[in-house]
Order: C-alpha cells, then structure tokens, then sequence
C-alpha cells in the first residue's frame, strides 16, 4: 500500500498539544509544544473540519467534492498534502499510529 492510500483510509484527530478555534470564518492552530501558530482560510478550515469529524481521510475528499466544485484528482492531492503537512507538524494524530502507540506501551 502506498503513502497516499494509506493516508486516505486514516482516521485523523487533533493531537492533545494542540488548540483550535474558529475566528471569522478561518480556524487558528496552535501547537502548544512547539509554540507554533497557523491559520487557515475559510476552505482550509473546511478541511480541518472534515479531517478531524469523518471516519477517513477519503470520506472527507468524498464530503467535499460535494460541497465545492473542483476537479476530483486535484481535489485528493491538495487534501493529502495538506493532511500530511498537518501531520508532519503533529497538529493531527492518526488515531491508527495512537492504537499502536497504546498497544506498545501495555
């Protein structure tokens, strides 16, 4: 299985050094830990809406290709990116990499 398959299957949850609220429209990050601070637009907190309330990564594409009219392929790749990305700078967990963190520590 590939990286972006992967990713797509993954449940995805706000990791516990975070802190989000929605201002306006947009949905400021902060990461607790390392100090950090993001904002995203209103169609980027419409993603962290979804990456954080679907069961996958693919039922949020799927939600918002109902919402927006994009085309599919770019749709999924700017979706990936940006899960990754918030991922990488730990504001999302996938609750797949926190069951085996559980499992390794019992």
């Amino acid at each position: 299985m590939n990286k972006t398959t992967s990713i797509l299957n993954q449940k995805l949850t706000i990791s516990e050094n975070t802190l989000s609220q929605e201002l306006h429209g947009e949905v400021v990050i902060l990461n607790i830990e390392l100090e950090s601070y993001y904002s995203l637009n209103p169609v980027g907190s419409k993603v962290w809406q979804l990456l954080t309330s679907k069961e996958t990564v693919k039922e949020a594409i799927e939600q918002l290709l109902q919402i927006y009219v994009v085309d599919e392929v770019t749709l999924h790749r700017d979706v990936t990116l940006l899960a990754e990305e918030l991922l990488k700078e730990e504001l999302l967990i996938s609750c797949d990499s926190e069951a085996e963190e559980i499992k390794r520590s019992n």
